[in-house]
């Protein structure tokens, strides 16, 4: 049951383990957690591993082995590759002693380099209309789940009841881990993963259309608290397809995420 006092995803619970609390999870599952906030633990435990000069994560991959329970996890970092301009930084999250998710982090060294003037491409129309988000996206009405407890959306163009690519506006509202700091990287890697269900094609009620993995590619991190995401999903009768989202602050583009889609009739899909 939810602890109403609880105020994030997860709960610190030494330096490499946390407890997830009913604030992570998704609305699909009866004990499973939502792929943005399990891809924000991982980006927070890339950033807090040191480096040899200043640096942020460029790209970041996400691979969902599984359903990550709504349980304790162990969080496992590993440095793959050292440098001063480049660091490779590979992350496992485990429960029960299977790892249930993994992600490698890629950072770029940060540095200063004044460009000619060039056209960049504007972000979403700001502010959008505020969305209610007691019904928004999958999940029983009065279910405490992460896209409708610890968000704020407002629709730019397009909107989540209807089918089509779509630009959406998101606010998080709480830190990914209780007592830490909420960071920019924290925030575009969260909303990433919305765009699968943004820029459906197909009705939830009907399909199922999963994402197994998550790549974001960042040209700078974010400023300020709201993120933008413009998606579109391609969908293939082989049974998957692909979300490609852009995604911006309120300067402008920020970068690209993509996801590789599970595509499969609800019915055909085990109880």
């Amino acid at each position: 049951m939810l602890n109403e006092s609880l105020a994030a995803p997860y709960l610190p619970a030494g330096p490499d383990r946390v407890i997830s609390t009913q604030l992570s999870s998704a609305g699909w599952y009866d004990d499973g957690q939502h792929g943005g906030v399990v891809s924000a633990l991982m980006a927070g435990a890339i950033e807090a591993v040191p480096t040899l000069q200043p640096m942020q994560v460029a790209r970041l991959t996400v691979e969902l082995f599984r359903r990550v329970p709504v349980a304790p996890l162990e969080i496992r970092t590993k440095v793959d590759r050292e440098g001063k301009r480049i660091q490779l930084v590979s992350v496992g999250l485990w429960n029960e002693g299977v790892e249930v998710a993994r992600s490698v982090g890629l950072r770029v060294r940060l540095t200063e380099l004044p460009l000619p003037p060039f056209e960049s491409l504007p972000p979403p129309a700001f502010p959008g209309r505020p969305v209610d988000l007691s019904t928004w996206g999958v999940g029983a009405k009065g279910k405490p789940v992460f896209h409708r407890t610890c968000i704020e959306v407002q629709e730019a163009e397009g909107s989540y009841w209807e089918l089509g690519p779509a630009a959406m506006w998101m606010r998080i509202l709480t830190p990914i881990v209780a007592g830490s700091d909420l960071t920019p990287l924290q925030r575009a890697v969260t909303v990433a993963d919305f765009g699968n269900g943004v820029s459906r094609l197909v009705h939830t009620a009907d399909w199922a259309f999963m994402n197994a993995d998550l790549t974001v590619s960042l040209m700078r991190y974010p400023e300020g608290e709201w993120v933008a995401i413009r998606a579109e999903t391609m969908l293939d009768d082989g049974g998957r397809g692909l979300a490609s989202s852009l995604l911006f602050d309120r300067q402008g583009p920020i970068g690209r995420a993509t996801q590789t889609l599970f595509l499969d009739r609800r019915s055909a899909l085990p109880g």
